[in-house]
């Protein structure tokens, strides 16, 4: 029997939580290819040397890939939707900011901490996926999630020549 205190999430909930977590597995590959991209116009806005740009991508991609076990450990701890929420947060507030960067130092410390926000993001709404669901739902619902993060990757890379 279900007490008062447990939730059972309807699937109205359930979608939500999956939408959710589809546009943030999709945000976050185009954000670590796109700029990949826009290399060129980012040396001539906000100039730099070749390490310095080539940290643009990889600043990104250390704090992500780095800060994704200790994220899914956060969620655990301190709760998954509030992890996935103050992630989706953060890397909102930090892709703002890029847009203020006045040299390529700044732009390349706020990737950095746009991959800490996505790795919150990430880990969060994956450790919400499994809770919300079960089975071949679970399956399917990650399933989804692989294909949103897939056409992030697409949409980030240049088109063909």
């Amino acid at each position: 029997m279900i007490s008062s205190q447990t939730k059972v999430a309807s699937a109205t909930e359930k979608f939500f939580v999956l939408v959710a977590v589809c546009c943030a597995a999709a945000a976050m590959p185009l954000t670590f290819t796109g700029p990949a991209v826009a290399l060129p116009a980012i040396s001539r806005t906000l100039g730099g040397s070749p390490i310095a740009l080539n940290w643009v991508t990889n600043a990104f991609m250390l704090t992500f890939g780095s800060c994704l076990m200790a994220s899914g450990a956060l969620a655990d701890s301190f709760g998954r939707r509030r992890i996935f929420l103050t992630g989706v947060a953060c890397f909102a507030l930090f892709s703002a900011g890029l847009a203020l960067a006045g040299n390529i130092v700044w732009f390349d410390i706020l990737r950095a901490l746009q991959g800490l926000g996505a790795a919150a993001a990430f880990s969060g709404g994956m450790a919400s996926l499994a809770q919300e669901f079960d089975g071949t739902a679970r399956m399917r619902a990650f399933s989804i999630v692989g294909s949103s993060f897939g056409v992030g990757l697409a949409f980030g890379r240049s088109p063909p020549a």
